[in-house]
Protein backbone atom coordinates (compact mmCIF):
# COMPACT_ATOMS: atom_id res chain seq x y z
CA UNK A 1 0.00 0.00 0.00
CA UNK A 2 1.92 3.30 -1.09
CA UNK A 3 2.16 6.05 1.54
CA UNK A 4 -0.12 9.10 0.87
CA UNK A 5 1.66 12.50 0.70
CA UNK A 6 0.94 13.54 3.73
CA UNK A 7 1.58 10.53 6.01
CA UNK A 8 5.12 9.86 7.72
CA UNK A 9 4.67 6.03 9.18
CA UNK A 10 6.78 5.36 11.73
CA UNK A 11 7.27 1.36 12.75
CA UNK A 12 9.52 0.58 16.08
CA UNK A 13 10.75 -3.00 16.01
CA UNK A 14 11.15 -3.75 19.44
CA UNK A 15 14.30 -5.83 19.60
CA UNK A 16 14.07 -7.54 23.10
CA UNK A 17 10.22 -8.44 22.73
CA UNK A 18 9.58 -9.04 19.37
CA UNK A 19 7.56 -6.68 18.86
CA UNK A 20 6.36 -4.09 15.95
CA UNK A 21 4.65 -1.26 16.80
CA UNK A 22 3.66 1.73 13.93
CA UNK A 23 1.87 5.01 13.95
CA UNK A 24 1.15 7.17 10.58
CA UNK A 25 1.76 11.21 11.48
CA UNK A 26 -0.42 13.51 9.40
CA UNK A 27 1.42 16.04 8.06
CA UNK A 28 -1.09 18.27 7.20
CA UNK A 29 -1.51 21.64 8.74
CA UNK A 30 -3.51 21.89 11.93
CA UNK A 31 -5.55 24.33 14.34
CA UNK A 32 -5.66 23.69 18.00
CA UNK A 33 -8.77 21.77 18.08
CA UNK A 34 -8.53 20.07 15.23
CA UNK A 35 -6.24 17.23 16.55
CA UNK A 36 -8.83 16.54 19.42
CA UNK A 37 -11.22 13.48 18.91
CA UNK A 38 -14.12 14.07 20.71
CA UNK A 39 -14.59 10.83 20.68
CA UNK A 40 -11.61 9.99 22.31
CA UNK A 41 -11.49 10.12 26.38
CA UNK A 42 -7.61 12.02 27.14
CA UNK A 43 -5.27 11.38 29.97
CA UNK A 44 -6.25 14.64 32.80
CA UNK A 45 -2.56 16.20 31.86
CA UNK A 46 -3.29 16.74 28.15
CA UNK A 47 -5.41 19.41 29.71
CA UNK A 48 -4.77 22.64 28.76
CA UNK A 49 -5.03 24.15 32.64
CA UNK A 50 -2.40 21.65 33.88
CA UNK A 51 0.76 23.00 33.58
CA UNK A 52 -0.02 25.59 30.94
CA UNK A 53 2.99 26.78 29.02
CA UNK A 54 3.61 30.48 30.29
CA UNK A 55 4.16 31.50 26.44
CA UNK A 56 0.86 29.32 25.41
CA UNK A 57 -1.54 32.15 23.87
CA UNK A 58 -4.13 29.66 23.82
CA UNK A 59 -7.17 30.26 26.12
CA UNK A 60 -8.62 27.90 28.55
CA UNK A 61 -12.32 29.08 28.05
CA UNK A 62 -11.81 28.46 24.75
CA UNK A 63 -9.69 24.83 24.12
CA UNK A 64 -9.80 22.06 26.91
CA UNK A 65 -7.06 20.37 25.95
CA UNK A 66 -3.14 20.85 24.98
CA UNK A 67 -2.76 20.23 21.09
CA UNK A 68 0.84 19.03 21.63
CA UNK A 69 -0.24 16.56 24.73
CA UNK A 70 -2.80 15.41 22.70
CA UNK A 71 -0.84 14.59 20.03
CA UNK A 72 1.80 12.71 21.62
CA UNK A 73 0.39 11.47 24.80
CA UNK A 74 -0.85 7.68 23.19
CA UNK A 75 3.45 7.43 22.33
CA UNK A 76 4.42 8.81 25.69
CA UNK A 77 2.13 5.99 27.44
CA UNK A 78 2.71 3.15 25.27
CA UNK A 79 6.75 3.84 26.08
CA UNK A 80 7.03 4.45 29.52
CA UNK A 81 7.85 0.65 30.37
CA UNK A 82 10.82 0.99 28.36
CA UNK A 83 14.20 1.99 29.02
CA UNK A 84 16.29 4.78 26.69
CA UNK A 85 19.47 2.39 25.40
CA UNK A 86 17.00 -0.34 24.22
CA UNK A 87 18.13 -0.99 20.68
CA UNK A 88 14.86 -0.52 18.03
CA UNK A 89 14.72 -1.63 13.97
CA UNK A 90 13.29 1.63 12.67
CA UNK A 91 11.49 2.13 9.79
CA UNK A 92 10.21 5.31 8.47
CA UNK A 93 8.12 5.45 5.31
CA UNK A 94 6.98 8.55 2.99
CA UNK A 95 5.47 9.00 0.05
CA UNK A 96 9.04 9.41 -1.70
CA UNK A 97 11.56 7.46 -0.16
CA UNK A 98 12.06 4.91 2.61
CA UNK A 99 14.68 5.18 5.76
CA UNK A 100 15.86 1.86 8.13
CA UNK A 101 18.32 1.95 11.06
CA UNK A 102 18.55 0.15 13.79
CA UNK A 103 19.07 2.79 16.83
CA UNK A 104 18.85 3.29 20.82
CA UNK A 105 14.69 4.44 21.91
CA UNK A 106 15.11 7.59 22.46
CA UNK A 107 16.82 8.69 19.15
CA UNK A 108 13.53 7.04 17.72
CA UNK A 109 11.09 8.50 19.53
CA UNK A 110 12.73 11.98 19.83
CA UNK A 111 12.86 12.10 15.94
CA UNK A 112 9.09 11.20 15.79
CA UNK A 113 7.71 13.02 18.52
CA UNK A 114 9.58 16.18 17.20
CA UNK A 115 7.40 15.68 14.18
CA UNK A 116 4.19 14.60 15.58
CA UNK A 117 4.42 18.31 18.27
CA UNK A 118 5.58 20.63 15.25
CA UNK A 119 2.31 19.20 13.48
CA UNK A 120 -0.10 19.25 16.29
CA UNK A 121 -1.34 22.60 16.24
CA UNK A 122 0.28 23.91 19.24
CA UNK A 123 0.90 27.76 18.11
CA UNK A 124 4.38 27.28 19.69
CA UNK A 125 6.26 24.88 18.30
CA UNK A 126 4.01 24.90 14.86
CA UNK A 127 6.40 27.70 14.32
CA UNK A 128 8.96 24.67 13.30
CA UNK A 129 6.19 23.40 10.72
CA UNK A 130 7.79 24.46 7.61
CA UNK A 131 10.85 21.70 8.67
CA UNK A 132 8.15 19.11 9.26
CA UNK A 133 7.35 19.61 5.53
CA UNK A 134 10.99 18.32 4.78
CA UNK A 135 11.49 15.87 7.69
CA UNK A 136 14.78 13.83 8.09
CA UNK A 137 14.10 10.93 10.04
CA UNK A 138 17.23 10.71 12.52
CA UNK A 139 18.85 14.24 11.89
CA UNK A 140 22.13 15.11 13.39
CA UNK A 141 22.39 18.58 15.47
CA UNK A 142 24.15 20.07 12.02
CA UNK A 143 21.56 18.65 9.82
CA UNK A 144 18.70 20.09 12.03
CA UNK A 145 20.48 23.73 12.41
CA UNK A 146 20.28 23.56 8.40
CA UNK A 147 17.24 23.01 7.65
CA UNK A 148 15.87 25.16 10.96
CA UNK A 149 18.39 28.85 9.61
CA UNK A 150 17.42 27.57 5.24
CA UNK A 151 13.68 26.96 6.08
CA UNK A 152 13.76 30.18 8.25
CA UNK A 153 15.49 32.30 5.67
CA UNK A 154 14.03 31.06 2.73
CA UNK A 155 10.60 32.60 4.85
CA UNK A 156 12.28 35.90 4.85
CA UNK A 157 12.85 35.69 1.35
CA UNK A 158 8.90 35.28 0.37
CA UNK A 159 8.20 38.08 2.95
CA UNK A 160 10.58 40.27 1.04
CA UNK A 161 8.58 39.63 -1.91
CA UNK A 162 5.50 40.16 -0.13
CA UNK A 163 6.69 43.82 0.51
CA UNK A 164 7.10 43.22 3.97
CA UNK A 165 10.88 43.41 5.96
CA UNK A 166 12.42 40.29 6.33
CA UNK A 167 14.80 38.86 9.34
CA UNK A 168 18.19 38.55 7.26
CA UNK A 169 19.75 38.96 10.65
CA UNK A 170 18.08 36.01 11.98
CA UNK A 171 17.00 37.37 15.24
CA UNK A 172 13.24 36.44 15.21
CA UNK A 173 15.06 32.65 14.68
CA UNK A 174 17.02 33.27 18.09
CA UNK A 175 13.75 34.67 20.51
CA UNK A 176 11.89 31.26 19.08
CA UNK A 177 14.32 29.47 20.29
CA UNK A 178 14.76 30.99 23.86
CA UNK A 179 10.90 31.07 23.81
CA UNK A 180 11.26 26.85 23.27
CA UNK A 181 13.49 26.64 26.36
CA UNK A 182 10.52 28.36 28.38
CA UNK A 183 8.36 26.10 27.05
CA UNK A 184 10.68 22.91 27.35
CA UNK A 185 10.39 23.72 31.42
CA UNK A 186 6.80 23.72 31.67
CA UNK A 187 6.19 21.16 29.21
CA UNK A 188 8.29 18.78 31.34
CA UNK A 189 6.19 19.83 34.73
CA UNK A 190 3.00 18.45 32.64
CA UNK A 191 4.28 15.51 31.67
CA UNK A 192 5.83 15.08 35.09
CA UNK A 193 2.37 12.89 35.91
CA UNK A 194 2.89 10.23 33.70
CA UNK A 195 4.62 7.36 35.49
CA UNK A 196 8.12 8.10 33.24
CA UNK A 197 11.56 6.08 33.26
CA UNK A 198 14.52 7.35 31.27
CA UNK A 199 13.40 6.52 27.97
CA UNK A 200 10.61 9.32 28.06
CA UNK A 201 12.23 11.49 30.03
CA UNK A 202 15.60 11.54 27.82
CA UNK A 203 12.91 11.69 24.83
CA UNK A 204 11.64 15.46 25.92
CA UNK A 205 15.20 16.20 27.11
CA UNK A 206 16.70 15.49 23.51
CA UNK A 207 13.98 17.29 21.87
CA UNK A 208 13.86 20.54 23.77
CA UNK A 209 17.92 20.34 24.31
CA UNK A 210 18.58 22.07 21.44
CA UNK A 211 17.21 25.08 21.68
CA UNK A 212 19.79 26.82 24.18
CA UNK A 213 22.42 26.47 21.90
CA UNK A 214 20.62 27.15 18.54
CA UNK A 215 20.28 30.16 20.34
CA UNK A 216 23.73 30.94 21.40
CA UNK A 217 24.97 29.93 17.91
CA UNK A 218 22.99 31.87 16.07
CA UNK A 219 23.96 35.34 18.38
CA UNK A 220 27.69 34.21 17.70
CA UNK A 221 27.16 34.53 14.19
CA UNK A 222 27.13 30.69 13.79
CA UNK A 223 31.19 30.72 13.61
CA UNK A 224 31.99 27.19 13.88
CA UNK A 225 29.65 26.12 11.41
CA UNK A 226 30.61 28.39 8.74
CA UNK A 227 32.97 26.10 6.88
CA UNK A 228 30.52 22.90 7.35
CA UNK A 229 27.28 25.20 6.26
CA UNK A 230 28.94 26.80 2.60
CA UNK A 231 30.81 23.77 1.89
CA UNK A 232 34.35 24.58 2.49
CA UNK A 233 34.79 21.68 5.05
CA UNK A 234 32.56 18.16 4.51
CA UNK A 235 33.61 17.95 8.66
CA UNK A 236 30.60 18.76 10.77
CA UNK A 237 31.63 20.71 14.08
CA UNK A 238 29.00 17.86 16.01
Amino acid sequence: MSIPPHIVRYKFGLQEDGEAITYDIDTDFKLADETVDQSAEYPDWTRLEKNKCECCPLKTSEHTYCPAAIRIHSVLERFKGHGSIQKVDLTVETEKRNYSARCDLQSALNSMIGLQMATSGCPVVGKLRYMATFHVPLSSFSETLYRGISGYLTKQYFKQQAGEDPDWELHGLREFYLELETLNRDFSMRINEIEQNDAISNTMVIFFSASLIVADLIEGGLDDYKSYFTGESSESPD
